[in-house]
């Protein structure tokens, strides 16, 4: 069996999957505008590329069985509906979605699970989300935003000075460019540094102010962008996504030779 997405798979098919070695990506990302040149779909376009990536590589390498769940559209992003486009869910109700995703799987004897989060305004209730799930559930899922693995990668690639990277930017720009260049639309591109209240309020993949100050899209750029897309290049993208997966793929490696007593709690 070669095929990794979980709904192109037969019940039976699931139900000779050996519990053990078999591990579930749920990509988690953002329908929310990302300027006047990305699509509304670039934060869960790209967590569910990498995650696709992710489970090739993996399945290649051994007998740890990676598969990709259904994709979670939507994310939390009240900061961008100032701009036309943008779906955002409540914070309750991304953590409901995520519950009874799990809450679905685990009856049928799956306990090993990885979020692969694509946006950043997902952070915060994703740290909630797999504390409750871990409490009322009694797993313990691993959650990863797939910058946050690839700093020194960032640091290295991005000629932006810092604010360069925040949204729409050199970053999320490359990426695009890289995975699907017809989708993007350079020539409305524009720089768009962020309006930051503090210099300890920063919004940058590379160096996150930290004192946290929510944001306005509408109020804190001018159009939609935080950074500066037009320093983006196909090649970044191509070493942002391959260190990306390349990270994530050793973290699943790793995470496969915990014991199912290490991924449970012991009430469950």
């Amino acid at each position: 069996m070669t095929r990794i997405s979980w709904e192109k798979l037969t019940w039976s098919e699931i139900a000779e999957l050996d519990r053990d070695f078999t591990t579930i990506i749920i990509p988690t990302g953002a329908i929310e505008q990302h300027g006047p040149h990305l699509t509304i779909d670039t934060d869960i376009f790209n967590a569910d590329a990498i995650a696709r990536e992710v489970a090739a590589k993996s399945n290649a390498g051994g007998k740890q069985r990676v598969l990709v769940a259904p994709p979670i559209w939507w994310g939390t992003s009240p900061h961008h509906l100032g701009f036309p486009g943008t779906i955002s869910l409540k914070n309750e109700t991304f953590t409901n979605i995520l519950m009874d995703t799990i809450s679905s799987l685990k009856p049928h004897g799956f306990y090993r699970f990885l979020i692969l989060n694509g946006h950043g305004g997902n952070i915060g209730n994703l740290t909630a989300s797999v504390s409750k799930i871990g409490e009322e559930l009694g797993i313990s899922i691993p959650a990863l935003s797939y910058w946050q693995a690839i700093t020194d990668v960032l640091i290295e690639v991005g000629e932006s000075e810092i604010g360069g990277m925040g949204h729409a930017c050199e970053m999320e720009t490359s990426l695009a460019l890289f995975l699907r260049p017809d989708d993007v639309d350079m020539s409305r591109a524009i720089l768009d540094m962020p309006q930051q209240p503090t210099p300890w309020s920063c919004i940058d993949f590379r160096a996150p102010g930290f004192l946290n100050i929510p944001l306005d899209l509408k109020r804190d750029s001018k159009a939609g962008i935080i950074g500066n897309p037009l320093l983006a290049t196909k090649e970044k993208g191509a070493k942002i996504f391959t260190a990306a997966v390349e990270r994530i793929s050793t973290a699943l490696e790793s995470m496969a030779s915990l014991k199912k007593s290490e991924l449970t709690t012991s009430r469950y």
